[in-house]
């Protein structure tokens, strides 16, 4: 353990991204609704502002503690599963968080959630379904105890036939 590790431990460097990125969304969804229509060069200078200092926060939180790329994806490993947690448990009280007037960041980060979880799971399936190989895994994957077993399906459809065209020779 070394000096640099005491000063900056993973799980304080995790809650500072946490806080930064509610606080962030926060301010994003509060000044949507007060800017919404009057003040749009306003808000979208305050959105700017916002970006420069994530930006810039991302930039000192590496260069100061010698992060690494590996310590940034960890700490967004750590950030999702807590962030998606603290949604459900805001979900279960949603009377409280709306009369505590978070439910508009509530919303907002649950669908930035939908959209960050539907490209990490659908991109890659879409990526690999343009190759012609997968297709046949796929295939393969989802009939293979019919492929080991002869496809004995057909033969049960077949036999069908011939049992309803001698009902109506008849």
């Amino acid at each position: 353990m070394t000096g640099e590790d005491i000063l900056y431990p993973p799980r304080a460097s995790a809650f500072s991204w946490r806080i930064f990125k509610t606080g962030e969304i926060h301010t994003v969804s509060v000044g949507r609704r007060k800017f919404s229509a009057d003040f749009q060069l306003v808000f979208r200078l305050i959105k700017g502002l916002i970006f420069l200092t994530f930006i810039s926060i991302l930039v000192t939180m590496i260069a100061l503690p010698h992060m690494t790329i590996q310590d940034i994806v960890v700490c967004i490993l750590a950030f999702m599963p807590t962030g998606w947690g603290m949604l459900q448990i805001a979900q279960a009280l949603k009377p409280l968080v709306r009369r505590a007037g978070f439910w508009g960041s509530v919303k907002t980060l649950a669908r930035g959630y939908e959209i960050v979880m539907g490209l990490l799971l659908f991109t890659p399936v879409a990526f690999l379904a343009w190759f012609p190989f997968v297709s046949e895994f796929q295939t393969r994957m989802l009939f293979n105890q019919a492929f080991s077993r002869g496809l004995q399906i057909s033969r049960i459809l077949g036999g069908q036939r011939k049992g309803r065209s001698s009902r109506n020779k008849e």
